[in-house]
């Protein structure tokens, strides 16, 4: 179970978008090829000249509306930098005061680039973390001494692993976006805010205030992974529309080629008990739909990273961020 999830995993997101869109290619040729072999009047339909011209016209079509619909991406990307010299005002100053947040976290102006600026949130959370358990360290109360001490582990090791991610993890690959996917922020503050009022009459105003510090530094991350997150879907919807008009163009006079001039008396033979001619229209069929296998491999991804990154703010809504830091229930009926 734990292997197809990491194939999905990896399929999605992992790999790299023209990957994805080589499986796609070769699996539609080879599954053209393979209906080619199989005992079906493939042949007597191909000995008609007009259902090939009739089905490159028709993948003709589909180039120039898909060649079009690239013009209402780049239209949409594009909406999101236009706008009067007061709406751009306003995205300075909200950025500014974001940042000016961050630097009285960090106690310095913190890196600019997106990798640094990460890790730089994260391990501040694990420096609040361990003050935390600086903080609860004398308390009477060892469950909450018990739980401070997982939280910072969980919270460590967790920070570990992104990190070594992070590094020089250029802007724009889906390393930094993984990273910051696989922090969980919104699952941290609950367990913060629920450790804080089930030992609240446990707690110092040390370990109070320690524990307000940590909350504030995780509220930080997820604005910031909101503003990464749309600015890589808009790196990823220019690659994707550049990527289908470098592609299109070719396809498109292909198709147009083989709708003109490819005729069944043209081409003879056979190929591994194939014949020519359904070699020939397998491999132009899939050269044509090409654009659109990149077109599905960028949409599996961002569609995907909408769907797994969930809401803004302390609500959790998938399961898979729920990740169990420790069994709350559990320890609490055995403390009773």
């Amino acid at each position: 179970m734990d292997r197809d999830r990491s194939l999905r995993d990896w399929f999605l997101f992992g790999a790299n978008r023209l990957t994805v869109t080589a499986i796609l290619t070769l699996g539609c040729f080879c599954s053209l090829t393979i209906f080619s072999t199989l005992d079906v009047p493939y042949l007597s339909i191909l000995s008609e000249g007009d259902t090939i011209e009739t089905l490159f016209q028709t993948l003709i079509g589909v180039l120039i509306t898909g060649m079009t619909l690239v013009v209402s991406i780049n239209q949409l990307v594009l909406s999101e930098e236009f706008g009067s010299l007061g709406r751009q005002r306003e995205r300075m100053d909200k950025s500014m005061a974001f940042r000016k947040d961050a630097e009285r976290e960090f106690q310095w102006t913190g890196p600019p680039e997106p990798d640094r600026f990460l890790s730089t949130l994260i391990n501040t959370s694990v420096d609040r973390a361990e003050a935390v358990q600086e903080a609860v360290d004398g308390s009477s109360d060892r469950l909450l001494r018990d739980r401070v001490d997982q939280l910072v582990d969980r919270i460590t090791t967790s920070a570990d692993e992104i990190t070594d991610d992070l590094a020089d993890a250029p802007f724009g690959e889906f390393t930094i976006m993984r990273a910051a996917l696989s922090y969980n922020y919104s699952w941290k503050i609950y367990l913060v805010r629920r450790l804080y009022w089930e030992h609240q009459e446990s707690l110092s105003d040390e370990a109070e205030e320690a524990i307000g510090d940590l909350v504030d530094i995780l509220e930080l991350f997820g604005p910031a992974e909101e503003f990464f997150k749309a600015h890589y879907l808009q790196w990823e919807l220019v690659n994707l529309s550049r990527r289908i008009l470098f592609t299109g163009i070719p396809a498109l006079i292909l198709s147009v080629f083989a709708s003109l001039y490819l005729k069944p008396a043209t081409v003879s033979g056979a190929v591994l008990d194939v014949p020519v001619l359904a070699w020939v229209i397998n491999a132009g069929v899939t050269l044509a739909l090409v654009p659109f296998f990149i077109f599905t491999a960028y949409v599996l991804r961002t569609a995907s990273i909408a769907k797994e990154s969930g809401a803004i703010g302390p609500f959790v809504l998938h399961s898979s961020e729920r990740a169990p830091l420790f069994d709350w229930e559990e320890e609490s009926a055995h403390n009773d």
